[in-house]
């Protein structure tokens, strides 16, 4: 795996990618019953292929490319690859040496564990912990909401806005550990066409789905942050159950620093 030194700092290139919620607690004035949300959620797995085949998969392999807006650098291009094998372990690979940029990042998720390759050197930090940790959960998709999140709520009121025209979706608001995020759902297809993070200052488009494996997918993906474009991933290739070797996820991982003795 090539190394390349840049300027740009590791947290930026991982947070156009991870996608974070932040705690936004629920309205009292928005929200219906639960009920409700959870069987728009349902119906919007049930368009993406049903619950079976989106808790059955074991890896998932992504491969495309990523433009990213970067403030003095313009917009640079990376080569994209992700690899996932549940129940823990991802790896994202963002080379922009193909084009011509002098930047490559690798960040890696092992039960638990999370640690990047940038600029010739490994590195840990809690702030990645967090970001491959949602990130992990967020390959669930419909699914993790409907089976893991803590609370689900109908947002009555969606204003219009530049990205989405409000009339033609559901809002629903998901909590998990403390964190929320609003997800927009297609009333026509019942797919997911936005998320909502961050406190409302990321939005994230979902767009071009294909069927793969079974399952419907967004093949296009693209960031909002404060109102502007801040990164495009456009898939070329979504696998499911192709082998994945579990040495991939152990690459460059840092030694375990020895405990203390008393």
């Amino acid at each position: 795996m090539r190394i390349h030194t840049g300027r740009v700092t590791a947290a930026v290139a991982l947070a156009v990618f991870v996608l974070l919620s932040s705690t936004v607690a629920p309205q009292p004035g928005f929200a219906q019953e639960e009920s409700a949300a959870k069987a728009l959620l349902e119906k919007s797995l049930e368009a993406s292929g049903g619950a079976e085949k989106a808790a059955h998969w074991k890896t998932m392999t992504e491969k495309g490319e990523l433009t990213v807006h970067w403030e003095g650098w313009g917009t640079p291009h990376a080569e994209c690859t992700r690899y996932v094998k549940r129940p823990d372990k991802m790896v994202l690979d963002q080379d922009f040496s193909k084009y011509d940029n002098p930047f490559f990042f690798t960040y890696f998720y092992n039960g638990g564990d999370v640690w990047a390759v940038v600029n010739l050197g490994v590195r840990q930090n809690p702030r990645y912990t967090a970001m491959m940790t949602r990130a992990m959960k967020n390959t669930g998709g419909m699914y993790y909401y409907v089976t893991e999140c803590d609370t689900l709520f109908l947002v009555a009121d969606v204003p219009d806005d530049s990205l989405v025209a409000a009339s033609t979706v559901n809002r629903i608001g998901i909590v998990d550990q403390g964190d929320t995020v609003f997800v927009d759902l297609d009333k026509k297809t019942h797919l997911p066409v936005r998320r909502i993070e961050s406190g409302g200052t990321q939005h994230v488009l979902l767009g071009d789905y294909r069927e793969t494996g079974g399952l419907k997918v967004p093949f296009r993906v693209t960031v909002y942050q404060n109102g502007a474009v801040a990164a495009e991933y456009v898939w070329e290739k979504i696998e499911f159950d192709t082998p994945i070797d579990d040495a991939k996820f152990e690459e460059y991982r840092p030694a375990k620093k020895p405990e203390a003795s008393d």
